[in-house]
């Protein structure tokens, strides 16, 4: 692809113009693209998204040929049936949930489904932004419905997350991204997309307030340190070593800022801590390309980016957190579940930053 460079010090003097007394963007989706501006209304995104990827019986179908659901993607549709206030199939995905992807050991849950496998679980280690994303679904279904059990369930989880994957780490309070395979002797291996921060601040009120409160900090600042490539962003995956405070790129992972990554900025705006500082370096990032032609990869060793544009629902995201104007995304029939779910979790950010 063709890349259009554009003057970082005019997106960076933009930043400040949007900025209000708290450090937190004013700018939300809505007044970034004008009116969010979709062919459909919100509630039609929903019906769409999951005539396209839900199941009769609650399952997201998040791969070609619905044979493979995560613990995310079952997270991002409870969320969204929250937001569109449908309980129906809120009931739907969560009893589909808890029945195929609970482990009978803790309140976590199995990171994948394969419906064409026997067992369809053959893996029970959980993937820890699903928890989360579960557990601030069924936080924001008890206090929106009213219904005091589901927030009994959340408890369950936050308190299974904080004893087996928030671990002391060289002095910091880390989230490890699942039970097994990311801690060893002097490293450890992190995904900074993982901090849900709305969902951890969820945790604070529900669990141990101090040590969610210190895990959000560490993780926060960790983001801060976390900067490679030209523009200082952070990578997919990173890496903690015992000898050494300042995190690198993993190994064993194209070191890119992308699929994964492209999620830090819009959960620190949800959570209300995407400060001016943390900002600077998305939107100096987003301002060196023209509108609509942001890369869907960029190599933080080496600069390159991808020869293909990046997805509707990147774009939603850069509106949602204030680094892109004058980008209507909509859900088109070519997106994918991870786009479409960025497009329709953006939507709910634009509202929670308007409220």
């Amino acid at each position: 692809m063709k890349n259009v460079m554009r003057d970082p010090a005019m997106a960076t003097d933009l930043l400040h113009r949007r900025m209000v007394l708290k450090g937190a963007f004013c700018t939300s989706l809505f007044a970034a693209t004008g009116s969010y501006a979709f062919a459909a209304t919100a509630d039609d995104l929903w019906e769409d998204y999951k005539q396209r990827f839900m199941t009769p019986d609650g399952r997201i179908i998040d791969a070609h040929e619905g044979v493979a659901s995560h613990s995310e993607g079952q997270g991002y549709g409870m969320l969204f049936s929250v937001a569109f206030n449908d309980q129906s199939s809120f009931d739907r995905l969560w009893n589909w949930t808890a029945t195929a992807l609970r482990r009978p050991q803790d309140a976590l849950f199995s990171w994948r489904y394969l419906n064409n496998s026997v067992p369809h679980v053959p893996d029970h280690n959980n993937a820890t932004d699903g928890d989360l994303l579960i557990a601030l679904a069924l936080t924001s279904a008890a206090k929106k419905w009213q219904r005091p059990h589901l927030l009994m369930q959340a408890k369950q989880i936050y308190s299974s997350i904080r004893k087996k994957l928030l671990v002391n780490f060289n002095g910091r309070l880390v989230l490890l991204p699942g039970l097994s395979g990311f801690l060893s002797p002097g490293k450890a291996t992190l995904n900074m997309s993982y901090y849900v921060i709305p969902s951890m601040r969820a945790a604070q009120e529900l669990d141990d307030a101090g040590i969610w409160t210190k895990a959000i900090d560490d993780g926060v600042a960790l983001i801060r340190q976390a900067r490679f490539g030209r523009w200082g962003l952070p990578p997919d995956w990173l890496t903690l070593g015992k000898d050494r405070d300042i995190p690198e790129i993993a190994t064993g992972w194209p070191p890119r800022f992308s699929y994964d990554a492209i999620r830090v900025p819009l959960y620190l705006q949800w959570g209300g801590m995407l400060d001016l500082e943390l900002a600077s370096p998305f939107v100096n990032y987003w301002h060196a390309y023209a509108s609509g032609i942001l890369p869907a990869w960029i190599d933080l060793k080496t600069d390159e980016t991808a020869p293909y544009g990046a997805p509707e629902g990147f774009h939603a995201i850069g509106a949602v957190c204030g680094f892109e104007n004058g980008f209507s995304p909509t859900l088109s029939r070519s997106a994918d579940y991870y786009s479409s779910s960025l497009v329709l979790l953006s939507n709910i950010v634009a509202r929670h930053s308007e409220n």
